[in-house]
């Protein structure tokens, strides 16, 4: 998934982490999940040793045009230090930045760098119920929390994409969550997430929600669950990832 990679240059595109904190990576597996996302195997010896919570990202080092490093930042889909392996999905955003355009085209045996994973939102052990809000980018950190929740746990939520073929299912476990098609409508313009939000049947108090993926989808849902659902705002994480026009969000 790509938190980052819009095609215009804009804040943080040429944003670089010091040195000590990029990992030598390769890659070792490419694979086509959906028409509109693809699945990167990496591996390298420092992935042994790092460790991710569910939900996290990195930054990635990725070619521009012109050949200089860019920093794009990605969601973590799976990561075993037991193998030294750490997998990426990206979304492919048409038309695409250096990030897209890297992730299209790279094979397996090609090399670059990544940092030490990271996270903006994480599960709460202690909430009564967990809800999970997002589109396709945000998908892949939420389905991989999904997955980390105990048996017990309750949780619910709806995620969005274009049409059947851009669906896919947690990482591991019996755990799935109901998509809603928005067909060739933008994210940015799409009011079907919302409504199925909207439909949404919730416990009548607070637990704790999660919602990532595209600004303006983002900030329409946590308007509906602080407002008309009265939630506190420290109840709803939002982690945002991309939005028309800008660059490292993240």
């Amino acid at each position: 998934m790509s938190l980052s990679d819009e095609p215009r240059r804009g804040a943080g595109q040429g944003r670089r982490f010091h040195d000590t904190r990029m990992l030598d990576v390769k890659v070792a597996g490419v694979r086509d999940v959906t028409p509109g996302m693809r699945e990167l195997t990496l591996t390298g010896p420092a992935l042994a040793v790092v460790r991710s919570k569910p939900g996290a990202h990195l930054p990635l080092e990725v070619p521009d045009a012109d050949g200089v490093p860019r920093l794009r930042t990605y969601s973590v889909w799976a990561h075993s230090p037991s193998r030294a392996t750490l997998t990426l999905r990206i979304a492919l955003h048409r038309p695409g930045g250096p990030g897209s355009r890297w992730a299209g085209s790279a094979v397996t045996g090609d090399r670059t760098r990544v940092g030490v994973p990271r996270n903006r939102i994480t599960l709460d052990p202690r909430a009564r119920h967990h809800v999970f809000i997002g589109e396709e980018t945000g998908a892949v950190p939420l389905l991989t929390m999904l997955a980390a929740l105990p048996a017990g746990a309750a949780a619910c939520g709806v995620l969005e994409t274009t049409g059947p073929d851009g669906e896919f299912s947690a990482p591991y476990g019996p755990r799935g969550l109901p998509w809603v098609h928005r067909g060739r409508t933008s994210a940015v313009g799409s009011r079907v997430l919302l409504e199925a939000v909207r439909r949404l049947r919730l416990p009548p108090e607070p637990g704790i929600a999660y919602v990532a993926g595209e600004a303006t989808t983002c900030r329409a849902v946590v308007r509906h669950l602080c407002g008309e659902r009265a939630w506190p705002r420290y109840a709803v994480k939002t982690q945002v990832h991309w939005a028309a026009g800008r660059t490292g969000i993240l």
